[in-house]
Formats: C-alpha cells, structure tokens, sequence
C-alpha cells in the first residue's frame, strides 16, 4: 500500500507540473488563495494547538489530562486513560493534528499500534474554527453539521472493547518529573514538527486545488465539481458547495468533514510514515464515517422541514 501511494503522489506532482507550465496564470492565482487560507485560517487554528499539545506531552503535562478524563471516558467508551485523553483533545485540534499527536504517543510508548489504528477510526474531526468561523453559517445550521459530523464516531467508540486500567495519580507525577526531554529541546521538537506538518498540509493542498481547477476543462456542472472538490480537499470543496440551494449541500458538506478528503488522507499518511498501520482500514473508516454523516444530516433536514 506504502508504494501505491508513493506512485500515487507522482502521479499528482507529475500533472500538477504539466498543468502548471500549460495554465500557469490560474495557477498563481490558485497559490495565492490556498496560501491565503492557510495564513488566515490554518495557521492561527492548528498551530499553536500543534506546538502545545506536542510540548506537553514530551513534558509529561498530557498525563495530568489522562488522569482527570480517564473517570470519563474510559468507563464510557472503554478507552485507556492516555486513549481518553488524545480523544478529547481531537474534538478541539482537528485533522491533521489529531493523527500528529497520536504517532507522537506511540513514539513514545504511550498507546500499542491497535489503539493508535483505533483512534484513527473515532478521533479525526474538522476544527471547531473552520465548522464555526470559516463557513461562515448561522449558528444553528454550523451546530447541525458539527453534530451529524461527531455522532457517528461518538457511537462507534461506544461499541469498542479493549483491557484497561485506570492511571494512578503516582504515574503522572513520575511522568511530570522525569518528562522525555528537557523543556528546550521539547520545544525545539514541537516547533520544528509542527512547521514539517505544514509543509505537508500546504503540499497537498496545492495539488489537490491544482487538480480541482483542471476538472473544469472536463466538467461544466459546477455543482458536480463542487463534490468532487470537496472528496479532494474538503475546505474549498465545502466552502464552493454552500453557495448552492439544494437538500443535499449540507448532508454532502458533513460527507466532507467526515470522510476529510484525499489531501487530510494523504497529509495523515506522510505523518504517519513508518509506523506499522493500515492505510486502507483508515480509508475505510473515514468513508464510512461520511457516509454516516450524510446519512445523518439528511435524516435531521427532513425531520426540520
């Protein structure tokens, strides 16, 4: 799987530098509104949640948070108490950075590669900025698709059975006194990882918008390509989407969120690079998770009608 992918994104660099040198104009332009988005989006929503969440848990201060949420969430969806704690941080951080700091878990031997393979099946949502602010929706339509968006996960972490035992207070301040490495070089970890993250998100941004653009030499339905944009790039596919009236913009706008779109797949793929796990379980789990979403979010429209 690990060299379907790697011809895959050839595949892509490869049209993308054709398409660049035959529409070069559009392509600037194209470059300038993903980095624009990036600036004034991204960065200011996932970043300083990326450096923090990595600096705490080379410091030992994530083990506080497993203590306290354990009581929880680990009855609730039978998640150890390091699991519970990296759960309800996702609800917050968003993809990518949900999957960065679950491989900084496992690297540290914090959860076994089936917890790391579970949570990436419950704990991969779209950040509450993006849902809330960059939408740009009434509240009470940004709130329908947040929740079809996480119910399907919520009731699939319910059903997950697994060995646990709750952390004693005496492992987290082992862990706050002998923390992996010292603040400085935590620091420069956090920092540096979080900055190679963006790079992948910028990455496959770009090529994924540049593959977006082409499809309108072959599409003319713009509400078609606003699908398909969005099974590539979930943002601007669901931003392009919102700007139609039919019965099924939102529950295709929670298929995005859910499923996360070609580019979230591949930026967790490089984040996840060299770590023993199923890609194609992953794909799997996030289209059902869409389909599910949809599902949803068409029951509830029809129910408000």
């Amino acid at each position: 799987m690990k060299k379907a992918n790697y011809y895959f994104t050839l595949c892509l660099v490869f049209f993308t530098t054709i398409f660049s040198f035959i529409n070069m104009f559009q392509i600037v332009k194209i470059s300038m509104n993903v980095i624009q988005i990036v600036m004034n989006n991204l960065l200011p929503s996932l970043l300083p949640f990326m450096i923090l969440i990595s600096l705490c848990l080379s410091l030992g201060l994530f083990q506080l948070l497993s203590y306290f949420i354990q009581f929880l969430f680990t009855p609730l969806f039978h998640l150890s108490p390091h699991m519970s704690s990296l759960y309800f941080v996702s609800f917050f951080c968003g993809y990518p950075t949900n999957a960065k700091i679950i491989r900084e878990s496992y690297d540290l031997g914090y959860i076994q590669i089936h917890q790391l393979q579970h949570l990436l099946s419950i704990a991969s949502f779209s950040s509450l900025s993006f849902i809330f602010v960059s939408l740009k929706l009434p509240l009470s339509q940004s709130m329908m698709l947040y929740l079809c968006h996480i119910i399907p996960s919520l009731i699939k972490a319910l059903f997950y059975k697994d060995d646990i035992q709750l952390m004693k207070f005496k492992t987290v301040i082992y862990h706050l006194k002998n923390p992996h490495m010292t603040f400085i070089d935590a620091l420069k970890n956090s920092i540096l990882s979080s900055l190679n993250a963006f790079i992948f998100i910028l990455g496959y941004m770009l090529v994924f918008q540049f593959v977006g653009y082409s499809l309108h030499l072959f599409i003319d339905n713009p509400f078609i390509l606003g699908i398909i944009q969005g099974c590539l790039e979930f943002s601007s596919g669901s931003i392009q989407l919102l700007q139609f009236q039919s019965f099924f913009v939102n529950p295709c706008v929670c298929f995005f969120l859910s499923f996360s779109g070609l580019s979230v797949l591949m930026q967790v793929d490089n984040i996840l690079e060299g770590i023993p796990y199923s890609f194609p379980k992953y794909f799997q789990d996030r289209f059902i998770h869409g389909i599910c979403s949809f599902l949803l979010c068409c029951i509830v429209q029809y129910l408000t009608l």
